[in-house]
């Protein structure tokens, strides 16, 4: 039998109980659950915003791009070969979700006295809707016909409202050609759907339409691409798998064979990584702020236990007990009591996430944050590392109050009223 966890549960203050330290030790026990609360719901707010800012740009740019060597961080683009075998290698490594070709050329928009610089992202029929098709708010995804190229593109919700174009309509597009001997070259384009994904890099520039409108105005073959997109199944290690793709493309660039590059948007995008990072860390005060304060709550309250229970702490020391044994029975309550406080601080920290994620009351403004709510993402291994983590931090920290029993003298505690 554990004589001190007896003792403990016997001495754990009680709900009717009119002892003094009845107060206190509520009030610690609620500042480990809204601490608790707290962090489940700042881990859940900040893993569901990177993951879903990580999706959107995933999903529209690709996890990593081969494009040529040469090629520099312009719009405006050496092409090179669409390789079918070299783009069913990659789609036979494990981890390798999709691949596709792309193209892009910036132009110019004037529609109705307003002018705006675009980039059209030529596509074709390799081109995986999902992400577009998540995100469309009206029309229909585009069609590419085997005989003609199509003049029906997507836009973004942001350019339809700034240029004042709705479904039907068509505008002109006007393209710097790279010659500089040439004149604009000049394309129709008709708004075929609008897409809306709330992130400024996207929403402010790019329209999606046929890749043979590129190809014709730079010139090129029907097999020229600007490079390929590569979207993978995990994305953890960008870099490991930048080195797996690079094996497949290969290092040689003798003149013979076409000159590539393997990049991951992390590497041409760093700035939006960068931020993301940051988030990371405003999670870690977060937590150290709560564990912090639900621990010197929890110290509080047991000291005032320990001066509650003072006379018992005497009675215990005349009959032999020592004082590691007495110090066991103090960090047992703690111990109690902390849990009882993680117990309400999962049940309210988990409920509001699944307000959150089910109903949305909390909502955002796009513009600013990207998305028009709260995200929420709960993950089971973080919530049990915090509950874990707060358990063993806040024990650990009843270690310093404990100490005062081995200071209380039997006989003085005896008669301590």
């Amino acid at each position: 039998m554990n004589t001190e966890l007896y003792i403990a549960r016997k001495i754990l203050p009680r709900r009717n109980s009119e002892a003094i330290s009845n107060p206190i030790v509520n009030i610690a026990m609620i500042a480990i659950a809204l601490g608790l609360a707290v962090m489940i719901i700042a881990v859940s707010v900040i893993v569901g915003f990177k993951s879903t800012i990580s999706e959107q740009i995933f999903g529209f740019s690709s996890h990593i791009e081969i494009v040529n060597f040469d090629s520099n961080t312009s719009f405006e683009s050496l092409p090179v070969r669409a390789d079918s075998t070299l783009i069913a290698e990659l789609r036979n490594e494990k981890n390798v979700a999709h691949v596709q070709i792309y193209a892009t050329k910036p132009a110019l928009v004037k529609v109705n006295n307003t002018v705006r610089g675009i980039i059209v992202k030529g596509i074709d029929d390799s081109y995986n809707w999902k992400f577009i098709q998540d995100n469309l708010v009206e029309g229909e995804i585009l069609a590419f016909p085997a005989d003609t190229t199509t003049d029906n593109v997507l836009i973004s919700r942001k350019l339809a409202d700034l240029l004042q174009l709705s479904l039907g309509d068509k505008f002109t597009t006007s393209f710097v050609p790279n010659d500089s001997n040439k004149k604009v070259r000049k394309r129709r384009f008709v708004v075929h759907g609008i897409y809306e994904t709330h992130l400024n890099e996207i929403d402010d520039r790019f329209i999606l339409a046929d890749i043979r409108h590129i190809r014709d105005l730079n010139n090129w073959e029907s097999n020229q691409c600007t490079g390929y997109e590569v979207f993978l199944n995990d994305y953890k290690n960008l870099d490991v798998q930048k080195e797996t793709v690079q094996d497949i493309v290969g290092f040689d660039i003798s003149p013979d064979i076409q000159k590539l590059r393997v990049q991951t948007l992390r590497e041409t995008t760093p700035q939006i990584f960068d931020w993301l990072s940051l988030l990371d860390m405003n999670a870690w005060l977060i937590i150290a702020l709560m564990v912090l304060v639900a621990g010197m709550n929890m110290i509080t309250g047991l000291l005032v236990i320990i001066l509650e229970k003072t006379t018992m702490i005497g009675v215990l020391k005349s009959l032999g007990a020592q004082n590691v044994s007495i110090r066991k029975i103090f960090i047992y309550v703690g111990s109690m009591l902390i849990g009882k406080g993680l117990l309400w601080g999962n049940i309210v920290g988990i409920g509001l996430c699944m307000v959150q994620y089910y109903f949305h009351p909390f909502s955002l403004d796009p513009s600013v944050y990207f998305m028009s709510y709260v995200p929420i993402k709960l993950n089971v291994f973080y919530i049990v590392v915090l509950n874990i983590g707060t358990f063993i931090l806040t024990s650990l920290m009843l270690i310093l109050p404990s100490v005062l029993v081995t200071k209380i003298s039997p006989s003085e505690a005896i008669r301590f009223d």
